[in-house]
Formats: C-alpha cells, sequence, structure tokens
C-alpha cells in the first residue's frame, strides 16, 4: 500500500497551517451555527467598553479576528477621530498579509505572548478569543498584571470542557482517528487509484486485478457511510473524504496518476494538522476547578472584581467567559 505519512508539504504547528489558509478561526464568528451567533454576539456585547482610543492586546488573536470584527461595525469617520490600537500575538506563523488591510493593528506573529517584554507594551486591554487557555497557567495571572494599566481590563472567551465546542471536537478527532489510523484510508485511495492506471486491458483479468484493494476501500467507505448514517450529520471530515476519494478516483489516468498522489500526501498533512489542532484545543478545555484557579490567581494579583461563568446557546454551553479588572490602587 502507498506510503502517504511523509510529505515535504508538512507544517509543525497545526495553528500556522490553518492560519495559511484562511483568516477565518475554526469557529467563524460571523457563522450562522448557535454556537457562532452566541460568541458573535457576546463579542459585539464588549462593543461598549472595547472603544475610546483604548491600547490593546488581543492574545492568540490569529490574523486579527476581534480587532476584524469591531472595526467592521466602526464607521471611517469613527476610526479616525479616536482610533483604538491593536497589538495582536499569535505563536502561529501567520502571513503578515492578512492584517495589512489593518493600520490600527501591529502584529506580533510567530512568538508566544510569554516572550514578550510586558514593559514594551503597557496596555489599557487585554482581550482573548480562545487564546488564552493556551498559555501556561501559572503565568495567566502574573502576565495580565504586568501588562495592563491599574484599572485596565481582561476578558478572555476560554475553552470549556464537554462544550458544544469541546464535544463537536470529539466528534472530529473520532472521525480522522477512523480515516487516518484504523482504516488508512488515505492510502487505500492511493492504492487504488495506482490499481486503476495499471489495470490490464484484458476483460477477466481486469475484473480480477486488485479485487483485494477493491474490496478493502470499498469496506472501509460502507464504514464511513454507516457512522455518517448513526449520526445524522452531514458536516464531517467522514464526507469530505467519500466525496474527494470518489472525483479522484474518477478522474485519474496515467498521466494524472502522479500529481493525485502528491495531492493525496498533502491531505494526509492537512488532516493531521487538524487532528493536532483538535487535541491541542481539547487538551486546554478547562473545567469549573481550572477557572477557579485561574480566577483566584488574578485576584492575588490584584484583580477586582473577578467575575467567571458560561456563555450558552440553544445547543449548551459555548465556552467560559473570564472578565476581570485590574485595581486602580497600587499593590
Amino acid at each position: 500500500m502507498s506510503d502517504l505519512k511523509s510529505s515535504d508539504a508538512s507544517i509543525s504547528d497545526p495553528w500556522s497551517q490553518l492560519w495559511d489558509q484562511t483568516v477565518l478561526p475554526s469557529w467563524n464568528l460571523l457563522g450562522s451555527d448557535p454556537a457562532a451567533v452566541a460568541l458573535r454576539e457576546h463579542w459585539l456585547a464588549q462593543k461598549s467598553w472595547i472603544s475610546n482610543g483604548l491600547q490593546i492586546v488581543d492574545i492568540g488573536s490569529g490574523p486579527a479576528v476581534l480587532a476584524r470584527l469591531f472595526a467592521s461595525m466602526d464607521g471611517e469617520h469613527q476610526r479616525k477621530a479616536n482610533p483604538t490600537q491593536w497589538l495582536c500575538v499569535d505563536q502561529a506563523q501567520i502571513p503578515s498579509t492578512s492584517v495589512s488591510d489593518l493600520p490600527f493593528v501591529t502584529s506580533k506573529f510567530g512568538m508566544p505572548w510569554e516572550s514578550l517584554s510586558a514593559s514594551d507594551h503597557r496596555v489599557n486591554a487585554i482581550v482573548s478569543n480562545f487564546g488564552l487557555e493556551y498559555v501556561s497557567h501559572e503565568h495567566i495571572a502574573g502576565g495580565c498584571a504586568s501588562w495592563l494599566e491599574k484599572g485596565g481590563r481582561l476578558h478572555a472567551v476560554m475553552h470549556a470542557q464537554d462544550s458544544v465546542i469541546d464535544r463537536q471536537s470529539a466528534l472530529g478527532l473520532s472521525d480522522l482517528n477512523l480515516i487516518l489510523d484504523e482504516l488508512g484510508f488515505p492510502e487505500q485511495v492511493a492504492a487504488l487509484l495506482n490499481m486503476k492506471v495499471t489495470a490490464p486491458s484484458d476483460s477477466v483479468a481486469r475484473i480480477m486485478h486488485g479485487v483485494e484493494i477493491r474490496d478493502a476501500f470499498n469496506q472501509s467507505v460502507n464504514r464511513m457511510k454507516t457512522v455518517l448514517d448513526e449520526r445524522g450529520d452531514a458536516q464531517s471530515a467522514l464526507l469530505d473524504w467519500l466525496v474527494l476519494s470518489r472525483d479522484i478516483v474518477q478522474t485519474v489516468s496515467e498521466g494524472t496518476l502522479s500529481a493525485a498522489q502528491e495531492n493525496l500526501k498533502t491531505l494526509r498533512v492537512l488532516y493531521e494538522a487538524e487532528r493536532s489542532r483538535l487535541t491541542a484545543m481539547r487538551s486546554c478545555a478547562l473545567d469549573p476547578s481550572g477557572m477557579d484557579a485561574i480566577a483566584s490567581e488574578l485576584q492575588l494579583s490584584g484583580f477586582d472584581p473577578v467575575h467567571v461563568s458560561r456563555l450558552e446557546c440553544s445547543l449548551g454551553t459555548v465556552a467560559w467567559t473570564l472578565d476581570a479588572h485590574k485595581l486602580v490602587q497600587a499593590n
């Protein structure tokens, strides 16, 4: 069976892989599903204070996702009159061109927030949309206290265990483990492509050619279809692979075999990166005790009040929200 597990297209950081392809987060704030709507409405409700010339740092910003959302609500006159300045920090390798249309954004991509000097970047507000929880938890409170001016505000949306997002991530991981490991489906598709272009011209010999490869492929297809039918959800990596395998097999020829095989290698790399990303998301999702610990550390570091709550939608909990104010009095 063809080996697709090594490719020059591999990228070690799955987040860099994601942002190299899109400026939309994994949970699109402009989406129409209940979780996306809840996230968007939550952030739009913060507009009343995320304005008026603040100096803001966005931790785990992606390609300035929040800055772009808030800018879309401001008129040109408002942006010029009293612009809010954003410092967008993300350890992923994000193309600088992704924020070239946002003159009020300074980007620090390819480096973790913890590595930056707070004395060089004093700010009025720290925000984060699914980014702060990736920071080492013992650094969160002290780091935020160092960066924020007195009276500054921290506001973050953070992954929650057993949330809508966490549950969907678990399903995604299950699908990817089935595709990539249990079935080895990319390799089965590659073997089927090779079998098709090397089939003999004799009709009888052609029927018997690669029968075991065809049978294994068909069994995997049936397994994937069964999972989809039982779940009743068409949005899945399983469906993606069913469609792309059908299209590749139908169109492959001797002249296009090499390109098709390379395409499969690249696709495997992309889906491996997605699996790593989902694994990281689930590993950093916080339970109530984890949030309580962060809140307690913030209070010890000079934040009061500190509020932790759940962001809900019709499907259940979407995320944690964390809101904390740095005391005006010096400690």
